[in-house]
């Protein structure tokens, strides 16, 4: 893999080259990114070819909820990272939480759980809610509000 081509320009619907024709173009690059997602066709094809799955771990997939809030002036710390793992999550299934303090008093709260769990009824949306309800993390939320395009309001203290 070297780049990509494009394609053919101005050719008619017969299939033949019309007074507009022009021939695509070969655009070489350094690192070309494939971005079609973890079961993508091409990758697929990348996978089997060069063997890339050959001595190492089978890819593992996970769902992420994420939530932007905007919280109270006094709690808010510029530049504070948390990140967790594990509960709410049963220790058969993995999983994990970050909370990011950013600009304007507002924090981007998220959730991730690994898709490999066992249990029908688990719901990564209401383990998200549960979540929240941590007293280091609800300590934040409380008295803020979902932001922009998602409306969050934190659930009661359990």
């Amino acid at each position: 893999m070297k780049g990509v081509a494009t394609g053919d320009m101005g050719i008619g619907k017969n299939g033949e080259p019309t007074e507009n024709f022009q021939l695509g173009m070969e655009l070489h690059a350094k690192y070309t990114l494939f971005c079609e997602g973890c079961r993508g066709h091409l990758g697929c094809q990348l996978n089997e070819k060069f063997q890339l799955g050959k001595n190492a771990d089978p890819q593992v997939y996970g769902i992420g909820i994420k939530e932007l809030w905007e919280i109270d002036p006094a709690k808010h710390q510029p530049g504070l990272v948390i990140h967790t793992a594990g509960w709410p999550l049963e220790s058969d299934t993995y999983g994990g939480s970050f909370l990011y303090h950013i600009d304007n008093n507002q924090v981007m709260v998220g959730f991730v759980v690994g898709l490999a769990y066992r249990n029908p009824y688990l719901s990564p949306f209401e383990e998200f809610q549960r979540y929240k309800t941590h007293p280091e993390i609800r300590e934040f939320l409380e008295g803020g509000s979902g932001c922009r395009m998602v409306r969050a309001r934190l659930p009661p203290a359990a």
